[in-house]
């Protein structure tokens, strides 16, 4: 039986009747008695009778009806699924970001993502790690710090940033305006740890103007951990501003740190391989979340 003996054949079992499968399929009478000679000439196997002026499946109907009765069903799966893809309401999504844009971005961006029922993979990860993973097709996007150079991605230039620093509102140096170097020669500072982007950002920053870079007394893993920190009173952090807008303490402050540390944020994707509607949604999400606040990227 090809496709569309069965499919008759299903809708004369459906309506009872070659005429009413006719409606059902929405061709001639003539068409659907064409189609079931032709299957039953290819069975070798009578399918229905004729018995009183009435069309009655014969026992081996019965026999395939439950095996066609799936595939239909299989079938109506199908269709659903396709369907809510059209709508955007179904879908996965992994995701590798760095820690700092983690707490900061994704809570919201993947908000806007729960009413389409997507299932969703946060992975935050260093940068470097985050990016390779990214490249290896292992997750669908990746917001990251850049530059990112890795020829296994497509690297979208979204926004850019500056580090701040989060300094307990009792403390001294909270009476600064703008906070440099030599003002945390004497305190504790809290930042990430030496080979993330914030780090070395700040050091590239610090000996272009021959300054010497903040000695770093506690690492964390984000921003945020250091924001909390800086609420504690263990020390000052050096913080991405894109923290500094996300985290409110009315224990802490946040001032400007001189030279100026510019940090970029990027979306980077798996190279030659098409964006899912979901990925789509969620990249845009994520645009217009970053993009309100912040500079665009040059």
């Amino acid at each position: 039986m090809n496709l569309r003996h069965i499919e008759v054949f299903y809708a004369i079992m459906q309506a009872g009747s070659v005429t009413g499968a006719a409606q059902l399929l929405n061709v001639t009478q003539p068409a659907v008695s064409n189609v079931l000679r032709h299957a039953e000439q290819q069975l070798g196997l009578k399918l229905f009778e004729r018995i009183a002026g009435r069309l009655q499946p014969t026992p081996e109907a019965y026999d395939l009806f439950p095996d066609v009765q799936e595939i239909f069903g299989r079938i109506g799966t199908l269709n659903r699924m396709i369907e809510e893809m059209q709508g955007g309401r179904t879908g996965r999504l992994a995701v590798a970001a760095s820690p700092t844009l983690v707490n900061a971005f994704l809570p919201k961006a993947i908000a806007r993502l729960k009413t389409y029922g997507a299932q969703v993979t946060i992975l935050a990860l260093p940068t470097a790690i985050a990016v390779e993973r990214v490249a290896r097709r292992e997750v669908d996007i990746g917001f990251v710090y850049g530059p990112v150079t890795d020829p296994g991605v497509i690297a979208e230039a979204l926004a850019e940033s500056d580090l701040v620093c989060a300094v307990h509102r009792r403390s001294p140096l909270a009476k600064h305006k703008v906070l440099e170097p030599h003002h945390l020669a004497s305190t504790s500072v809290v930042s990430t740890g030496r080979s993330t982007r914030i780090a070395v950002a700040t050091k590239e920053a610090c000996d272009a103007h021959g300054l010497p870079t903040p000695t770093v007394s506690v690492e964390v893993n984000s921003s945020l951990a250091a924001c909390l920190m800086a609420a504690e009173e263990v020390g000052v952090g050096l913080v991405d501003f894109a923290t500094a807008n996300q985290y409110i303490s009315p224990d802490v402050v946040f001032r400007p740190f001189r030279p100026k540390v510019v940090l970029h944020l990027y979306l980077i994707f798996p190279k030659d391989r098409p964006q899912s509607r979901t990925t789509a949604r969620f990249a845009q999400a994520l645009r217009e979340l970053v993009t309100v606040n912040h500079r665009p990227a040059k």
